[in-house]
């Protein structure tokens, strides 16, 4: 009888988040202190349990916040916690996916839409413009960028599989 290893989320993760920091396997060994074949390693999930200190290192290299960095070792080995202690409040909670690539040339318009939501009068935010020209991706990158400043955290709720406008208010309660 054949028994089966539990999947390892860690190696998918690792991937995402260094791919979201724009590096290539090379780049974040040379910046954690490892060699390119443990990150690829890890990645691929021969390496499935690395060690803390690894951990560590790694989530040092990728500039990861309180939040993801403590995602990231709870993956790696569950009941991990970050060498550095977290507080009770690992920071403002949210749902906001990793990008896969960092932004890019889009500085004014990051700077437009923190300069608009540190208005008092701004409730409600919308970008409009054609599809394609990365809308979703702008917002993605400043609600990243703007969560520390709101406790209670940045929720993304997907709304185009909505076909009923009346399932709107639903579905960002939800």
């Amino acid at each position: 009888m054949v028994s089966a290893q539990p999947l390892s989320l860690f190696g998918p993760l690792l991937r995402r988040y260094r791919a979201a920091a724009g590096l290539t396997q090379e780049e974040l060994a040379e910046r954690a202190g490892l060699s390119t074949r443990a990150i690829s390693d890890l990645e691929r999930g021969v390496k499935r349990a690395p060690r803390r200190e690894t951990v560590e290192l790694l989530a040092d290299a990728l500039t990861l916040t309180a939040q993801k960095r403590a995602l990231f070792a709870s993956t790696a080995r569950p009941g991990l916690e970050p060498a550095s202690a977290l507080p009770v409040s690992a920071g403002p909670p949210s749902n906001l996916p990793a990008q896969p690539t960092p932004l890019m040339a889009r500085e004014r318009e990051l700077r437009a839409i923190h300069e608009l939501l540190d208005r008092p009068d701004t409730r409600l935010l919308t970008l409009t413009g054609p599809g394609g020209v990365g809308k979703t991706r702008l917002a993605l990158a400043a609600a990243d960028e703007l969560l520390p400043r709101f406790e209670d955290g940045v929720w993304l709720v997907e709304l185009a599989p909505l076909r009923d406008p009346a399932l709107v208010a639903q579905a960002v309660a939800r």
